[in-house]
């Protein structure tokens, strides 16, 4: 089994795997967040926020670093036949992992109280925390499985638990809602402080019974596949090391990653009471002069630095979604170029590299143009028939991360393209730097009344380019790679200023025709643009042989671009 199979999934095969995931996992959480708030309503769903927002950051301090470290590990020494290591990391990070994900349920509930009442001043939200609590200890026991077989090179089982935990939250979450609210209604609970938390805990053990049904799957596949590699194999090769210096080797990997994790939460904290303090310095400076920049804000609107935050929010939520798929191309490169580092595999090394390099800015750079192009279209495609201000308020942040989404998409695969050479701790300095400047910028410009909100993003487009740029140089140093830039970024630069062209002329063209069916134009410019793209990118050859055989049926497809040499 393990042999033939091992070597089957490639590093661009694998991250298709996991983006197709991604997109059922996106498609599913919406279909879940949308009756859970309808059945829960604005209050409920306060509780249910204020749980997630002392959840998440306690979660991501106990995942940090072993995940990472796991699947380095496990793909070097798969690389090196040691596979009595391979089984002994999988025991000892299982552990450890135990230990981590024990500890940050317990911590999560002893910050619970005190935060709920004093930091959240919302005290009915303690037994939604407490209900999301275990969830930390099942995902952490998770991600000693994911990493396995992410390190192995193998995706599916990854990507069939996250699907599984995200139906899993569906049903359960919607059907124990469901239940919370007859029972209240049976028993005449109409007190909101006691009726609302209920209900808001039901729909949060969804989260929790969704990791658990993910772990169980895990589980089951563990059991009846092993570990995949043969009894000969494991005599044939070299004893494991002590669990002692397995441990040592895991802890020393995911130092400098948790370093990042805990400088990127502090980060995220200070951020935004800076920009919302910063915000309403600048409401207080120049209220004028802000509104008469923005005559589009309703009129009675009285915190205006509460409704500017609220506007970067939604260009932030539009942002993400590209790095959210980008990032799965990490996941898949570092498995893949740990090996080839352990091994000193040069060509594959650099195949590697411009591979992750050259798929995200081939994803990212149309998106980033059509985005700036499109700004306000695309707003209104979303938000313009229930609040017909954002599309206005928004679109200027929106230009300013389109123009600079390249960044984004860039900044996490090129942190675990570092991470699997060895070299984590150069992300974490870099982030943390990167970060100071973004801090220093917002007290300087959003401040400023003429800025408001529109310095937040400059601040943030100033991170992430010094984060990304010194990321990017000290990987070419350390890997010596030359990297062929017209391959990775000329060509689909190129592909893309004529993709926007396309989306800005055929949206002008119609818009003067169709004026009363902007949202249908809007999608027509999009569609356009899309098959612009593509036409010339096949025609200045930016597309190698390796990214069409990642697509379904790509073998076929590859033949066909082929025989009309349209392939890089």
């Amino acid at each position: 089994m393990a042999h033939n199979q091992r070597k089957n999934q490639t590093l661009l095969s694998g991250a298709l795997i996991l983006v197709v995931s991604t997109i059922i996992v996106k498609l599913i959480s919406a279909i879940y967040k949308i009756p859970i708030t309808n059945y829960i309503g604005g209050i409920g769903m306060g509780y249910y926020t204020t749980a997630y927002k002392i959840y998440l950051p306690i979660w991501s301090i106990s995942m940090a670093g072993l995940p990472v470290a796991v699947s380095k590990l496990i793909s070097e020494n798969m690389a090196l036949g040691k596979y009595n290591n391979v089984k002994s990391i999988f025991k000892v990070s299982l552990k450890a992992f135990l230990v981590t994900g024990t500890a940050g349920t317990l911590l999560l509930c002893a910050v619970a109280y005190p935060y709920v009442k004093y930091v959240a001043k919302a005290p009915e939200a303690l037994p939604v925390i407490l209900c999301i609590a275990p969830a930390i200890l099942i995902c952490c026991i998770m991600s000693a499985y994911r990493g396995y077989y992410e390190g192995m090179r193998n995706m599916v089982p990854t990507a069939i638990s996250q699907i599984t935990e995200s139906l899993v939250k569906l049903v359960f979450g919607l059907g124990l809602t469901y239940l919370a609210i007859r029972y209240c209604d049976s028993h005449n609970i109409t007190n909101p402080e006691v009726r609302y938390p209920i209900q808001a805990s039901a729909a949060i053990m969804g989260v929790t019974l969704g990791t658990l049904g993910s772990q169980i799957y895990l589980w089951i596949k563990m059991k009846k596949d092993g570990y995949g590699f043969t009894q000969e194999e494991l005599f044939l090769a070299p004893e494991a090391d002590s669990n002692k210096e397995i441990l040592h080797s895991l802890i020393m990997l995911a130092i400098p990653i948790v370093l990042t994790s805990l400088i990127s939460n502090v980060a995220t904290l200070i951020d935004a009471a800076t920009v919302q303090n910063r915000l309403a310095v600048a409401v207080a400076r120049g209220e004028n002069v802000i509104r008469e920049m923005y005559p589009f804000i309703p009129k009675g609107t009285e915190k205006l630095n509460v409704y500017l935050y609220g506007c970067f929010d939604v260009d932030e939520t539009l942002r993400n979604m590209v790095p959210q798929i980008t990032l799965t191309l990490g996941v898949s490169s570092l498995p893949a170029l740990a090996q080839y580092w352990a091994v000193n595999d040069r060509k594959n090394i650099r195949i590697s590299i411009e591979s992750v390099l050259r798929i995200c800015m081939l994803i990212s750079m149309p998106a980033g143009i059509g985005m700036a192009v499109l700004s306000q279209p695309i707003l209104n495609l979303l938000y313009g028939s229930s609040q017909p201000d954002i599309p206005f308020m928004c679109k200027d942040i929106l230009v300013i991360f389109g123009a600079s989404l390249f960044l984004y998409a860039l900044s996490s695969p090129v942190t675990t393209l570092l991470q699997a050479i060895g070299k984590a701790k150069i992300p974490a300095i870099s982030f943390g730097a990167a970060c100071v400047v973004k801090i220093v910028l917002n007290y300087v410009l959003v401040g400023i009344p003429e800025y408001n909100i529109k310095g937040a993003a400059i601040s943030t487009v100033a991170c992430y380019a010094i984060s990304v740029l010194v990321n990017l140089f000290f990987l070419i140093k350390y890997t010596k790679v030359r990297i062929n830039y017209l391959s990775v970024a000329i060509k689909p630069i190129i592909a893309s200023l004529f993709s926007g062209a396309a989306a800005w002329g055929a949206y002008k063209l119609l818009i003067a025709k169709l004026a009363e069916s902007e949202k249908i134009v809007t999608l027509i410019a999009i569609a356009a643009a899309a098959f612009v793209y593509a036409i010339v990118l096949l025609l200045i050859k930016g597309l190698s042989k390796e990214d069409i055989l990642m697509l379904p049926a790509g073998e076929k497809i590859a033949k066909v671009l082929e025989k009309i040499h349209v392939l890089g």
